[in-house]
């Protein structure tokens, strides 16, 4: 008979799972409070949320949702980082921090726009830059070749105008040109 306590539960984590646009999952086997306090703190600092799931739940939540296919990952103490901002890096950026200091964390994969991750690949999404950095990076491209276009451009024009100041000046010392 399913409890009241367990609907709520996969209610819950079915909201997340529709909202988050990136899941980092990880084993959590022998962290202190302490270090366990300290990641959810520095998880909601970063605009995300860690959440400790039970295995049958968290396959129940997830049907019907687009973490569907990451269903395989809920096998053990499992842990998720719920994503919800624009910098989808984020998550993976504290838990990969993190987990470098306290070696109890593992990476167990992850799961953002219809894509499983291994462990590498959140380290790898963990090294790439914020969204604002990358629209940065990105204008900065697409205005190059105009920018160096107007460089050369400008050179020539620069060019023209000694040759001409020169002419004007061999003129005013009396010698042709």
């Amino acid at each position: 008979m399913v409890t009241e306590a367990k609907q709520e539960e996969v209610a819950a984590l079915k909201s997340s799972f529709n909202e988050a646009n990136v899941a980092i999952f990880t084993s959590f086997s022998g962290m202190t409070v302490e270090n366990s306090t300290a990641l959810r703190k520095n998880l909601r600092a970063s605009g995300a949320k860690l959440k400790v799931v039970k295995n049958t739940l968290a396959k129940i939540a997830a049907k019907g949702t687009p973490f569907e296919a990451a269903q395989d990952v809920f096998s053990g103490p499992v842990s998720v980082a719920f994503g919800f901002g624009d910098d989808v890096g984020a998550p993976a950026k504290v838990i990969s921090d993190f987990a470098r200091k306290d070696e109890k964390l593992k990476i167990l994969g992850g799961f953002i726009d219809g894509s499983i991750l291994d462990d590498a690949g959140v380290k790898k999404l963990a090294s790439t830059p914020p969204k604002p950095v990358v629209q940065a990076m990105f204008l900065g491209l697409m205005q190059a070749p105009v920018r160096n276009f107007l460089g050369v451009m400008e050179g020539t024009a620069r060019k023209f105008l000694y040759a001409l100041h020169a002419i004007a000046e061999k003129k005013k010392e009396g010698g042709e040109a």
